[in-house]
């Protein structure tokens, strides 16, 4: 893998904490101006270190797309926040989403307060606190996604007494302080960086999820001018081949377009590196019930995220996407294997987006190398797709998404009207994106996804389906952190 992985490793240790607590870390490990950091070496760190955080992106991924149309848990671990059973303010997924993020969070507010004071090269340093930016501003927009407001801390606290009596913004204010973030980011962040330093943001990245900030508040013109850019810089294009967007082989690597260009399509992804800082999501999209070397063999694993039949249905006839986003049966010593499960009858197929079948060993557990994608280049002219329909445009959004659809090798969508592109589009970042963290949120944002579950038919999905709430759409606010702040965060409403 790359460079930033592995200084992580060495600086994280300076900045863990063993505290239950949220907003901040141990008050033991509080970093003041007088101790650091004091150095270029030291600035640098820091920054890395505020990139650990992303590496809880499995747990993130999971709460993305399971729990929709697309995905679903296996029988054996019926967790709260996807089957809505129980779910509450002490649910231990909702407390370590907040407390994972607003170390993130800690750690870019250490950065932007501290590195302006670093005797340094100056565009360097520019560049270490616009990273830092970028990457609060992204801590910041998970939190809003899932919670609602949510405390903005935007400097480095002295202790946790500072937390009592600290209030939720509205979701109005931390999404000015997201897109104040990005937008600064934007202004001193590369638009590259060379061997090395692959994995850190870019100037396309925080523009990328910018446009994305615009498009879940329905600001359609902003997103339109951002999503311009990206598209109009000629940094990126779409491989000709889907399948080379997974798998540890191809990672930051390019391949030839349709029309034979090399070209990039990964905007952003998060960094993992067998055995360095391995990442788990091999396993936690396999299928548990193979007999043939269990949970640790190729194509096995936990059963965490499987693919619904809503998801299969979703596949128009010849997609070439389908035979990785919904694998049956695999090759395994040359023969064919059905993917089946004894702990969730039926649920066998899986996602190949993050197994490795040219590995010859098998893989280990918590030691997947497959980086976790964010932001590719389909995702923005499906993005780019949806405003132009919502500005209007529908014979213009046609374009872009027929982009999309060339390379999955089925027929162009014409003739549209607006509403039967919107219809459209909600399919095609399904099929698009699958198990790529999307799903949940997009479906959010359309004021679609109670309803969508509610639709659902799949016995995978029955319990979910019967089970979800209007208030589902936003995640409990942790008990821990309400007592922290001595009960002056106030709950989100149903819980």
């Amino acid at each position: 893998m790359n460079k930033i992985s592995k200084i992580i490793l060495l600086v994280i240790v300076v900045f863990c904490s063993c505290s239950e607590d949220i907003l901040t870390e141990d008050p033991k490990s509080f970093l003041t101006p007088e101790s650091f950091p004091n150095n270029e070496k030291d600035a640098i760190a820091a920054t890395n270190a505020a990139y650990s955080r992303l590496h809880s992106n499995a747990r993130d991924l999971y709460y993305g797309f399971v729990g929709t149309d697309e995905a679903f848990q296996g029988f054996h671990n019926q967790r709260a926040i996807t089957w809505f059973i129980n779910l509450n303010e002490f649910d231990a997924d909702a407390a370590s989403f907040w407390q994972t993020d607003y170390q993130g969070i800690a750690r870019c507010n250490t950065v932007i307060d501290l590195v302006p004071q670093v005797d340094m090269e100056e565009v360097l340093k520019q560049r270490l606190i616009a990273e830092a930016k970028f990457l609060r501003g992204y801590y910041y927009f998970n939190l809003v996604r899932k919670y609602g407001g949510v405390p903005i801390i935007d400097g480095i606290l002295s202790g946790p007494d500072e937390l009592i009596g600290v209030t939720r913004n509205t979701e109005e204010e931390v999404y000015k302080l997201i897109k104040q973030d990005f937008e600064a980011a934007a202004q001193f962040l590369p638009q590259t960086y060379s061997q090395g330093e692959l994995g850190r943001a870019t100037k396309w990245a925080a523009i990328g999820l910018l446009s994305k900030v615009h498009m879940t508040l329905k600001e359609f013109d902003l997103a339109n001018e951002l999503l311009d850019q990206i598209i109009n810089s000629n940094q990126f294009g779409l491989f000709a081949d889907y399948n080379k967007n997974f798998g540890e082989v191809n990672e930051h690597q390019i391949f030839p377009d349709i029309n034979g260009t090399l070209v990039n399509e990964i905007i952003w992804d998060v960094q993992f590196v067998k055995d360095e800082r391995g990442g788990t999501m091999t396993q936690q999209t396999g299928s548990r019930g193979r007999q043939v070397g269990g949970v640790n063999a190729l194509w096995g694993g936990f059963e965490n995220m499987l693919p619904t039949p809503e998801l299969r249905a979703m596949f128009e006839p010849g997609d070439l996407r389908f035979a990785i986003s919904y694998v049956e049966e695999v090759q395994l010593n040359g023969q064919t294997e059905v993917l089946e499960s004894n702990r969730t009858p039926g649920g066998g197929p899986i996602s190949g987006k993050y197994h490795n079948p040219e590995n010859s060993e098998s893989p280990i557990r918590n030691n997947s190398g497959n980086n976790i994608t964010i932001l590719r280049y389909s995702d923005v002219l499906l993005l780019k797709a949806e405003a132009l329909n919502e500005l209007g445009s529908t014979e213009l959004a046609q374009q872009f998404i027929n982009l999309v659809r060339e390379r999955a090798g089925i027929s162009n969508l014409e003739n549209l009207n607006q509403e039967s592109m919107k219809e459209a589009i909600i399919k095609e970042r399904a099929t698009e994106l699958s198990f790529e963290g999307h799903r949940r949120y997009d479906l959010i944002r359309w004021g679609i996804y109670i309803e969508t579950m509610r639709n659902t038919t799949s016995t995978f999905l029955q319990s979910p389906r019967e089970n979800i709430q209007d208030f589902h759409v936003r995640l409990p606010i942790p008990q821990n952190e309400i007592g922290v702040s001595n009960g002056s965060i106030v709950q989100n409403p149903g819980y």
